[in-house]
């Protein structure tokens, strides 16, 4: 891409390393698979306008997580209700019976129903056998209905061990677990609770996920986003446990462990269909700045694709992540002495060694700035993006601090694009996602402290 497309994007707010729509608004990553070849990416869209509306399921695709092919809406609103989160299965099995020829590709989603001044949210099914590029909505949907106004985003996920499909719900500050050996009639097994969220407090978009540390240890990981009605506390939160089938059985200490310190990153979902390895999405975004980003006729985007893993630390087993092995195809590794690096436009992937312990990084223009402040032996780090632009309230331009802990490798890892720096320890320990809305290019990164 050159200068004059790098300051067209900019000037419009697209991002150019991560997902965004043509045109309307978009939020949580939903139905996320690799299948045929593909890394599919459904989300919730309002094609209509740049605010949270009626929504649709939109439908990209990619065969490198980056370069990303945006194709038709997937699923409309019906007279049933507006299509909120959920995942996509592959129903190799055809245990559903809604293949023919081909075994389906099942989407398993939230429709939200709003009637007489009432909300009413159910589970729903769609299904292809084009490999995900149409799909039909199942003729006795809904599938799942518990008469709640509360009870959305399924995650759905083949269990081996007792042959059946389980899925998560969010119920309010709750997540119920079902069974079903056939996507179409599932039984209650579990509730996972807590009990020590606000009471304005919510979970929603859970998932649950099996690791391997490098030393064996095998965990299963749920992972859930944690949100207040007023929008000051949000993010992404998981816990460590065991999971028989039935229920999930938590085993972290009484730390609160969040998977992500900056404000941009929610509603993360993993890939089915990826062998080997765990790559989660969340929508870099915040709900309590969302609805003001500024726009010209589309509004949202996605995080980098990130590659998960289950750490050994001294303070437990702690999740890590990285940016996808990818992603370095398209992005430019930048790498100098401490000091100060100018460029045009500064784009891609920026590695800095904090040789001593502590370091003060800077990305600016002439007027505004983005301020990183990190020490490996006092184990924090600080961000300060309120001097960078658009000021859309408290809850972005306020300072946001971790702990964290040390690690061998001292070095942070930068993923800076038109509207968003992703910060990332090198050791994967520490991941922040915050976007920014400057009104000139940052052309400069200075580092004190450490090499760039």
């Amino acid at each position: 891409m050159n200068k004059k497309e790098m300051m067209n994007n900019f000037e419009k707010h697209r991002p150019i390393y991560h997902f965004s729509s043509k045109k309307g608004w978009i939020n949580d990553p939903n139905g996320l698979i690799y299948h045929g070849g593909y890394f599919h990416l459904f989300y919730q869209h309002y094609p209509e306008g740049v605010v949270h509306g009626p929504m649709h399921w939109g439908h990209a695709r990619s065969k490198q997580l980056i370069d990303w092919e945006e194709l038709p809406i997937a699923l409309y609103p019906d007279e049933k209700g507006t299509i909120f989160s959920g995942c996509i299965v592959y129903d190799q099995e055809n245990t559903s019976g809604l293949g023919k020829e081909t075994a389906p590709l099942v989407a398993v989603f939230t429709q939200n129903q709003e009637k007489n001044g009432l909300t009413r949210q159910y589970q729903s099914l769609a299904y292809s056998t084009d490999g995900g590029m149409t799909f039909e909505k199942y003729a006795g949907n809904p599938v799942l209905d518990l008469g709640l106004s509360d009870f959305r985003d399924p995650k759905v996920f083949w269990y081996p061990e007792k042959k059946r499909w389980i899925m998560l719900a969010a119920v309010l500050d709750s997540i119920f677990i079902f069974s079903s050996k056939n996507l179409r009639e599932w039984k209650k097994e579990s509730i996972y609770y807590t009990g020590d969220l606000e009471k304005n407090e919510i979970w929603e978009c859970p998932d649950l996920c099996l690791f391997k540390t490098r030393e064996g240890i095998q965990k299963w990981v749920l992972i859930v986003s944690q949100n207040t009605l007023d929008y000051k506390k949000t993010g992404v939160r998981y816990f460590v446990g065991k999971f028989d089938g039935k229920k999930f059985y938590e085993e972290n200490s009484e730390e609160v462990l969040w998977l992500d310190f900056g404000r941009d990153n929610y509603a993360a979902a993993t890939f089915a269909g990826i062998e080997g390895r765990i790559v989660q999405v969340g929508w870099m975004n915040c709900w309590a700045y969302a609805q003001k980003l500024p726009e010209q006729g589309f509004r949202g985007s996605m995080t980098i694709p990130r590659e998960l893993y289950l750490l050994q630390t001294p303070m437990g087993l702690r999740l890590g992540q990285m940016p996808v092995e990818e992603v370095k195809e398209y992005l430019n590794v930048y790498r100098l002495s401490e000091g100060t690096l100018e460029m045009d436009i500064l784009l891609g992937a920026f590695l800095i060694d904090i040789h001593n312990g502590k370091g003060k990084i800077c990305l600016s223009n002439k007027k505004e700035r983005f301020m990183i402040d990190i020490d490996f032996d006092k184990q924090y780090i600080v961000v300060d993006r309120s001097k960078c632009g658009e000021n859309l309230g408290k809850e972005f331009t306020e300072t946001k601090n971790r702990n964290f802990h040390i690690s061998r490798q001292r070095q942070i890892l930068l993923i800076i694009d038109t509207t968003s720096v992703e910060i990332f320890t090198a050791g994967g320990e520490v991941a922040g996602s915050f976007q920014y809305f400057s009104k000139y290019p940052f052309q400069t990164i200075k580092v004190q402290g450490g090499t760039l």
